[in-house]
């Protein structure tokens, strides 16, 4: 092999070992706490992940507008949809202060900053549709299926997160997901303000 074919292999082995070595640290550097959810993700390891993120979405939908008007029904339709399916991580308020969303590594963005609101309709979809990897955002769309008209009426309540009244919030409350016990306990409310008792299990 010549000088120089030897010079430029072993330049490209260098240059790849010190390469390895280098990303190596960063992962050590990143992941020093070890891999815990309880664990902040430092400002480097938020950075890349959210510039690597945004640069995988197609570029045709960071400026695609949404495909639903912004009426009242298909706003009230993405509040429903968002408190049954997306409040227990983000909070009906959008902050992501629950016990999952507390949980989570990465936590949940608070969705009334800038850090989302700045997102184009575009971008928030296909975020709701295909997920995240390596956090707790599930891909909640179907492949094969076009336009989904439920994820683009969250993205118009998303919108609304900033703005959501105290109301609104109460509101959501009622249309939360509920665990068999609590709905028992909502029964044994709503007989004890109705003047029933419930006599299920009594036999005589």
């Amino acid at each position: 092999m010549r000088t120089g074919s030897k010079g430029f292999v072993w330049g490209l082995l260098t240059g790849a070992g010190l390469a390895i070595f280098v990303v190596l640290c960063a992962l050590t550097w990143i992941f020093r706490g070890g891999f815990t959810a309880q664990a902040q993700p430092g400002a480097l390891e938020t950075s890349v992940a959210k510039h690597l993120y945004s640069a995988s979405i197609p570029s045709h939908f960071q400026t695609m507008p949404n495909q639903m008007p912004s009426t009242p029904d298909n706003l009230h339709e993405g509040m429903e949809h968002f408190a049954d399916h997306c409040a227990s991580c983000h909070a009906n308020n959008g902050s992501g202060d629950t016990m999952f969303g507390r949980g989570l590594s990465p936590r949940p963005p608070d969705l009334r900053l800038a850090a989302t609101q700045s997102k184009s309709d575009g971008e928030l979809y296909y975020i709701i549709e295909h997920g995240v990897r390596l956090t707790g955002m599930p891909a909640f769309g179907q492949p094969g299926i076009g336009h989904d008209h439920g994820s683009w009426n969250l993205v118009l309540f998303i919108r609304h997160l900033p703005f959501l009244t105290p109301q609104e919030e109460l509101e959501m409350q009622r249309m939360n997901p509920v665990t068999p016990s609590e709905m028992k306990e909502r029964q044994a409310e709503d007989d004890f303000l109705n003047g029933t008792t419930s006599t299920q299990g009594v036999h005589q």
